[in-house]
Protein backbone atom coordinates (compact mmCIF):
# COMPACT_ATOMS: atom_id res chain seq x y z
CA UNK A 1 0.00 0.00 0.00
CA UNK A 2 1.54 3.62 -1.01
CA UNK A 3 -0.02 6.84 0.61
CA UNK A 4 0.62 9.69 -1.65
CA UNK A 5 -0.75 12.86 -0.51
CA UNK A 6 -3.96 11.41 1.17
CA UNK A 7 -4.46 8.91 -2.00
CA UNK A 8 -4.20 4.97 -1.44
CA UNK A 9 -2.44 3.25 -3.68
CA UNK A 10 -2.69 -1.00 -3.15
CA UNK A 11 -0.11 -3.05 -4.23
CA UNK A 12 0.17 -5.95 -1.69
CA UNK A 13 -0.98 -6.03 1.91
CA UNK A 14 4.10 2.16 10.25
CA UNK A 15 7.64 0.85 14.17
CA UNK A 16 7.62 0.75 14.97
CA UNK A 17 11.35 1.01 16.41
CA UNK A 18 10.47 3.29 19.23
CA UNK A 19 10.71 1.75 22.20
CA UNK A 20 13.77 0.29 24.60
CA UNK A 21 13.19 -2.96 26.36
CA UNK A 22 14.99 -4.28 28.95
CA UNK A 23 17.08 -7.79 27.74
CA UNK A 24 15.78 -10.50 27.99
CA UNK A 25 15.39 -13.30 30.97
CA UNK A 26 18.14 -15.72 30.57
CA UNK A 27 15.25 -18.67 30.17
CA UNK A 28 14.76 -16.69 26.72
CA UNK A 29 18.24 -17.17 25.21
CA UNK A 30 19.08 -19.30 22.58
CA UNK A 31 21.10 -22.87 23.48
CA UNK A 32 23.89 -21.51 21.52
CA UNK A 33 23.83 -18.89 24.79
CA UNK A 34 22.81 -15.74 21.83
CA UNK A 35 20.20 -13.48 22.26
CA UNK A 36 16.89 -14.14 20.35
CA UNK A 37 16.92 -12.98 17.24
CA UNK A 38 14.05 -10.49 17.32
CA UNK A 39 15.15 -6.95 19.78
CA UNK A 40 13.53 -3.44 19.69
CA UNK A 41 15.65 -0.31 18.69
CA UNK A 42 16.15 2.23 21.45
CA UNK A 43 14.49 5.04 20.81
CA UNK A 44 14.52 6.98 23.80
CA UNK A 45 12.30 10.37 24.67
CA UNK A 46 14.52 13.22 23.61
CA UNK A 47 16.16 15.56 25.80
CA UNK A 48 14.81 18.42 23.60
CA UNK A 49 10.92 18.11 23.88
CA UNK A 50 9.60 17.99 20.13
CA UNK A 51 12.82 17.45 18.49
CA UNK A 52 15.60 15.19 17.97
CA UNK A 53 18.77 16.55 19.09
CA UNK A 54 21.30 15.83 16.00
CA UNK A 55 23.72 13.21 18.45
CA UNK A 56 20.22 10.63 18.60
CA UNK A 57 19.21 8.58 15.44
CA UNK A 58 15.84 8.22 16.85
CA UNK A 59 14.03 9.64 19.51
CA UNK A 60 10.07 10.11 21.12
CA UNK A 61 9.38 13.84 20.46
CA UNK A 62 6.08 13.84 22.15
CA UNK A 63 3.34 11.52 24.10
CA UNK A 64 -0.01 13.55 22.78
CA UNK A 65 -3.08 12.13 25.23
CA UNK A 66 -6.82 12.05 24.31
CA UNK A 67 -9.68 11.77 26.70
CA UNK A 68 -11.79 10.74 23.50
CA UNK A 69 -10.96 10.69 19.87
CA UNK A 70 -13.12 12.34 16.85
CA UNK A 71 -16.03 10.03 15.83
CA UNK A 72 -16.04 9.00 11.82
CA UNK A 73 -13.36 7.73 9.71
CA UNK A 74 -10.17 9.24 10.61
CA UNK A 75 -6.81 10.46 8.81
CA UNK A 76 -3.61 11.72 10.18
CA UNK A 77 -3.34 15.61 8.97
CA UNK A 78 0.75 16.34 8.21
CA UNK A 79 0.86 20.59 7.87
CA UNK A 80 3.97 22.72 7.89
CA UNK A 81 4.18 25.92 9.36
CA UNK A 82 6.54 28.79 9.57
CA UNK A 83 6.46 29.20 13.07
CA UNK A 84 5.94 27.17 16.64
CA UNK A 85 3.23 29.69 17.62
CA UNK A 86 1.42 29.49 14.14
CA UNK A 87 1.56 26.02 14.18
CA UNK A 88 0.19 26.28 18.06
CA UNK A 89 -2.37 28.76 17.22
CA UNK A 90 -4.01 26.38 14.83
CA UNK A 91 -3.96 22.92 16.50
CA UNK A 92 -6.84 21.56 18.21
CA UNK A 93 -7.38 19.13 21.06
CA UNK A 94 -6.06 16.14 18.66
CA UNK A 95 -2.92 17.99 17.97
CA UNK A 96 0.60 17.63 18.76
CA UNK A 97 3.39 20.43 17.40
CA UNK A 98 6.62 18.60 16.27
CA UNK A 99 9.98 19.88 14.62
CA UNK A 100 11.66 18.02 12.20
CA UNK A 101 14.21 18.64 9.41
CA UNK A 102 14.58 22.21 10.17
CA UNK A 103 10.80 22.85 9.76
CA UNK A 104 7.43 22.97 12.35
CA UNK A 105 4.87 20.13 11.96
CA UNK A 106 1.19 19.94 13.30
CA UNK A 107 0.34 16.46 13.09
CA UNK A 108 -3.95 16.24 13.54
CA UNK A 109 -5.87 12.78 14.07
CA UNK A 110 -9.05 14.50 12.39
CA UNK A 111 -11.90 13.67 9.42
CA UNK A 112 -10.72 13.50 5.75
CA UNK A 113 -10.63 16.72 3.46
CA UNK A 114 -10.08 19.14 6.88
CA UNK A 115 -7.52 22.30 6.77
CA UNK A 116 -5.75 24.26 9.67
CA UNK A 117 -5.40 27.71 9.17
CA UNK A 118 -2.19 29.19 7.92
CA UNK A 119 -0.62 25.32 7.60
CA UNK A 120 0.86 23.68 4.43
CA UNK A 121 -0.39 20.27 3.72
CA UNK A 122 2.17 17.45 3.06
CA UNK A 123 -0.43 14.86 3.67
CA UNK A 124 -3.25 13.30 4.80
CA UNK A 125 -2.56 9.88 5.96
CA UNK A 126 -5.95 7.51 6.33
CA UNK A 127 -8.29 5.69 6.95
CA UNK A 128 -6.89 4.84 10.63
CA UNK A 129 -7.45 1.64 11.15
CA UNK A 130 -9.91 1.42 13.97
CA UNK A 131 -9.30 -0.46 17.43
CA UNK A 132 -10.91 -1.47 20.65
CA UNK A 133 -12.12 2.11 22.68
CA UNK A 134 -10.40 3.10 25.34
CA UNK A 135 -11.05 5.86 28.22
CA UNK A 136 -7.89 7.16 27.04
CA UNK A 137 -5.26 7.40 23.83
CA UNK A 138 -2.31 8.52 23.53
CA UNK A 139 -0.11 9.73 20.06
CA UNK A 140 3.25 8.57 20.50
CA UNK A 141 5.47 11.06 17.89
CA UNK A 142 8.71 9.95 17.02
CA UNK A 143 11.69 10.45 14.25
CA UNK A 144 14.62 8.52 12.65
CA UNK A 145 17.08 9.36 10.67
CA UNK A 146 18.77 5.66 10.54
CA UNK A 147 22.57 4.93 9.07
CA UNK A 148 23.54 2.41 7.14
CA UNK A 149 24.88 0.13 10.04
CA UNK A 150 21.54 0.66 11.43
CA UNK A 151 19.38 -1.20 9.04
CA UNK A 152 20.52 -4.91 10.29
CA UNK A 153 18.94 -3.99 14.43
CA UNK A 154 15.78 -2.12 12.56
CA UNK A 155 14.98 -5.39 10.46
CA UNK A 156 15.50 -7.38 13.68
CA UNK A 157 12.95 -5.50 15.54
CA UNK A 158 10.01 -7.65 14.79
CA UNK A 159 7.48 -6.34 17.08
CA UNK A 160 3.17 -5.09 17.20
CA UNK A 161 1.70 -2.26 18.31
CA UNK A 162 -2.01 -2.19 20.13
CA UNK A 163 -3.29 0.31 17.56
CA UNK A 164 -2.27 1.54 14.19
CA UNK A 165 1.26 2.75 13.29
CA UNK A 166 1.60 5.55 10.94
CA UNK A 167 4.72 6.54 9.00
CA UNK A 168 5.75 9.91 6.87
CA UNK A 169 8.73 10.35 5.04
CA UNK A 170 11.05 12.90 4.43
CA UNK A 171 13.80 11.03 2.53
CA UNK A 172 15.12 7.46 1.49
CA UNK A 173 12.72 4.57 1.31
CA UNK A 174 11.03 1.95 3.43
CA UNK A 175 9.53 -1.61 3.25
CA UNK A 176 7.16 -2.78 5.86
CA UNK A 177 6.43 -6.65 5.67
CA UNK A 178 3.39 -8.14 7.40
CA UNK A 179 1.55 -11.14 7.30
CA UNK A 180 -0.23 -9.66 4.68
CA UNK A 181 2.42 -8.52 2.57
CA UNK A 182 4.44 -5.59 2.02
CA UNK A 183 3.92 -2.21 1.71
CA UNK A 184 6.22 0.21 0.49
CA UNK A 185 6.89 4.52 0.96
CA UNK A 186 9.36 7.16 -0.03
CA UNK A 187 10.13 10.27 0.42
CA UNK A 188 6.35 12.47 0.66
CA UNK A 189 4.59 9.28 1.70
CA UNK A 190 2.68 7.61 4.15
CA UNK A 191 1.62 4.49 5.30
CA UNK A 192 -0.22 2.99 8.30
CA UNK A 193 0.18 -0.31 9.66
CA UNK A 194 -2.58 -2.25 11.07
CA UNK A 195 -3.23 -2.70 15.00
CA UNK A 196 -1.91 -5.61 16.47
CA UNK A 197 -0.13 -6.91 13.35
CA UNK A 198 3.22 -8.42 13.64
CA UNK A 199 6.02 -6.55 11.18
CA UNK A 200 8.96 -5.82 10.30
CA UNK A 201 10.70 -2.30 9.11
CA UNK A 202 13.03 -2.79 6.55
CA UNK A 203 15.24 0.40 5.30
CA UNK A 204 15.88 0.25 1.59
CA UNK A 205 16.87 2.49 -1.35
CA UNK A 206 20.35 3.81 -1.50
CA UNK A 207 19.99 6.97 0.91
CA UNK A 208 18.95 7.17 4.43
CA UNK A 209 15.50 7.38 5.59
CA UNK A 210 14.28 10.06 7.52
CA UNK A 211 10.84 9.75 9.01
CA UNK A 212 8.10 10.46 11.64
CA UNK A 213 6.11 7.24 12.67
CA UNK A 214 3.18 7.74 15.21
CA UNK A 215 1.30 5.10 17.11
CA UNK A 216 -2.13 5.51 17.91
CA UNK A 217 -2.87 3.63 21.21
CA UNK A 218 -4.73 2.46 24.31
CA UNK A 219 -3.07 5.05 27.00
CA UNK A 220 -3.02 1.91 28.98
CA UNK A 221 -1.37 -0.21 27.09
CA UNK A 222 1.97 -0.79 26.46
CA UNK A 223 3.55 0.85 23.04
CA UNK A 224 5.19 -1.89 21.82
CA UNK A 225 5.95 -5.20 21.84
CA UNK A 226 8.35 -8.08 20.57
CA UNK A 227 6.55 -10.84 18.00
CA UNK A 228 7.97 -14.12 17.24
CA UNK A 229 6.41 -13.87 13.78
CA UNK A 230 8.80 -14.81 11.08
CA UNK A 231 9.14 -12.24 8.09
CA UNK A 232 9.50 -14.21 4.92
CA UNK A 233 11.59 -11.52 2.87
CA UNK A 234 9.16 -10.28 1.08
CA UNK A 235 10.92 -6.42 1.31
CA UNK A 236 14.06 -8.31 -0.72
CA UNK A 237 11.51 -9.69 -3.41
CA UNK A 238 10.22 -7.86 -6.32
CA UNK A 239 6.56 -8.80 -6.22
CA UNK A 240 5.86 -8.49 -2.41
CA UNK A 241 3.95 -11.51 -2.76
CA UNK A 242 2.95 -13.73 0.37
Amino acid sequence: MRLIAGVVMLTTATGCLAWQVNPPPASATAASGELPHHALVSCPDSPVPGMRPADLQCALLAHAHFSRLPSGDLYLRIESFGTLEAAHSASTSFSVTVQAVGKVWLLTVSGKGEHSPGGTMAAEIGPIPSFAPADSYTLDVSEAAFDDDMRPAVSRAVHTHPGPEIFYLFSGEQCLETPAGAMRAGPGEGMIAPPNTPMQLNIVGPTKREALFMVLHDSKLPAAALSQWQPKGLCTTPNNTP
